[in-house]
């Protein structure tokens, strides 16, 4: 890879990992937005106001290509804090996230930003779960007051897992963790209320395997099944805080674990007890790209 395009992707992780913390501190009450804020526009003394239904907002100039990417990763997480505690969506997240989705659409084939070269396509499975990321998203604009932004065609469920083939369809339902959110319902949730203990199974195995990260993104999709009347099959909190003893330590794993526990009726850690700033770890990235592509 270019040395160009190695620093463009670690500005854009480094990006995920600043927004991971801001939704984080959403979810912990501190009532700001989640979305990244818009730095003062070069050369102006005093902003503009636009109007939106909520107000007059201040247009202090364009978020950045990174934060903007950022925020295209995170997608539904963005909201993740007024859906756990039942409040409305706000609007300057909402617009955010529409920009995002205008400014990386799902194009698979085009290149990245500052960069030259095509990005490859995306793995079937990563494909999929970006896709319907990105669906969540928009819907969730759309329940904010937002037009929704167009993301095409609704993208196909994942099979059902069979008895060969379950730990890669585990895989997949962990690729799609974003959607384990509440107002949030369609084909995928349905397979994951259908198949909970297959979930279970991944968890387990993805704790045996030290996949922290996947067994991150089941657990919450077990959470969330607890949450709509399920079954979790596990006791989760011993997962969690194994979780977070021995994961990556990363932000963006920090948030998956704290939106499990909102999930389930816990707390978000406390400022001591989550990771400060930092980039991301040296031996893994999110998994996700603002292109469309993903590892």
């Amino acid at each position: 890879m270019p040395f160009a395009d190695t620093t463009l992707r670690d500005e854009y992780a480094a990006a995920v990992e600043r927004v991971a913390g801001r939704v984080l501190d959403a979810l912990r009450g501190a009532g700001d937005p989640a979305a990244p804020t818009r730095p003062s526009a070069p050369g102006t003394t005093r902003p503009t106001a636009r109007p939106t239904p909520e107000g007059p907002l201040l247009d202090e100039g364009p978020l950045s290509k990174a934060a903007l990417a950022a925020v295209r990763v995170l997608g539904p997480d963005l909201f993740a804090a007024p859906l756990i505690a039942g409040l409305p969506l706000d609007g300057p997240t909402a617009d955010a996230a529409a920009e995002a989705l205008d400014t990386f659409p799902m194009t698979g084939a085009s290149p990245a930003p500052g960069t030259t070269a095509p990005t490859p396509p995306a793995p079937p499975d990563a494909a999929l779960a970006n896709a319907w990321r990105d669906r969540a998203t928009a819907r969730l604009v759309e329940l904010a007051g937002r037009p929704a932004p167009a993301t095409g065609p609704e993208p196909v469920c994942p099979p059902e897992p069979t008895a060969a083939d379950w730990p890669r369809w585990s895989v997949a339902m962990a690729r799609l963790s974003a959607l384990a959110l509440p107002r949030l319902d369609g084909p995928v949730h349905d397979l994951a209320r259908r198949h909970s203990l297959t979930l279970a199974r991944g968890v387990t195995r993805s704790m045996l395997r030290r996949d922290y990260r996947t067994a991150a993104r089941l657990a919450r999709w077990l959470a969330w099944n607890e949450s709509v009347g399920g079954a979790a099959h596990l006791e989760l909190g011993p997962v969690v805080d194994r979780i977070r003893a021995v994961g990556d330590g990363s932000t963006r794993m920090w948030l998956e674990l704290s939106i499990t526990n909102g999930l389930s009726g816990g707390e978000a850690p406390a400022d001591d007890d989550r990771p400060g700033d930092r980039p991301p770890p040296a031996h893994g990235r999110s998994g996700d790209s603002p292109d469309g592509a993903a590892e």
